[in-house]
């Protein structure tokens, strides 16, 4: 059963998703950042988006999902791990937003 974000969240999510072309939804579940500069969402086709709203700009990750977000990094797993039976096994990455392996894109609005 789905739980409720706070309407701070998803006015968060509404407002960074423009800058992705992505409407909400395309949304499977999301995360927002506790200053609330980033958005990372796993979208249904199974791409995990980062939005940074404060730079306008996004990157897409296939074969990630987000498991935590903060102000500085995003926690991702890996996709053909998660879907294995044993999570200790689960190919974790945590790249920092200024990692050069996540390709940002400049905003779509």
């Amino acid at each position: 059963m789905p739980v409720p974000a706070p309407s701070e969240w998803t006015d968060a999510l509404r407002g960074a998703l423009p800058l992705a072309a992505l409407a909400p939804g395309q949304v499977d579940y999301f995360f927002v950042s506790p200053a609330g500069r980033y958005v990372a969402c796993t979208t249904h086709a199974l791409h995990t988006v980062l939005i940074d709203t404060a730079q306008r700009r996004y990157a897409v990750l296939a074969d990630w999902s987000v498991r935590g977000l903060d102000d500085a990094s995003v926690e991702l797993e890996s996709d053909e791990t998660r879907r294995q039976a044993f999570p200790v096994y689960a190919d974790l990455w945590q790249p920092a937003f200024t990692d050069p392996a996540l390709q940002w894109q400049s905003a779509k609005d």
